[in-house]
């Protein structure tokens, strides 16, 4: 019996080396890095402080509409906990809450909405948010006309 379990162990220490050492030799090479692939440059777009609060304020994105003689504009607010940001949008805006939790005071909506939440504001409404988290993003996508 005890002659079986030492057989055993042998035969079972050989198996395993024997794998151990045919698998090392068949390595599959790592492939070389792509460069087919085009680089995209991106940058943190700067933040600026919005006047009168704690707010800060980045332009994400900007592209003209040819033919419209307007562009569209998007842009985030970033509010820190207890602050309330009044925005007055110089078009036609779309607005979604992008994190956080926000008490919204508009034409269109009313009371505290969190992440995930959009509604729209005409040119000069006035459209007031406050956090209700330690930090919410508000994202505003606007249509300018020049």
């Amino acid at each position: 019996m005890r002659l079986t379990r030492v057989a055993l162990s042998v035969a079972m220490i050989g198996l395993l080396a024997g794998c151990r050492a045919s698998s090392m030799g068949q390595l599959e090479p790592t492939p070389p890095e792509r460069t087919d692939m085009p680089k995209v440059a991106r940058s943190i777009p700067p933040h600026d402080a919005l006047p009168g609060t704690n707010a800060r304020t980045a332009l994400l994105f900007t592209t003209p509409i040819p033919g419209l003689g307007a562009h569209v504009e998007v842009r985030e607010y970033y509010v820190s906990e207890g602050n309330e940001v009044a925005i007055t949008p110089p078009s036609e805006a779309l607005f979604e809450i992008r994190s956080g939790k926000f008490d919204v005071a508009a034409r269109e909506i009313k009371g505290e909405h969190s992440t995930g939440t959009t509604w729209t504001a005409a040119p000069g409404e006035r459209v007031v948010v406050k956090t209700t988290s330690e930090l919410a993003v508000l994202r505003a996508t606007y249509v300018v006309r020049e």
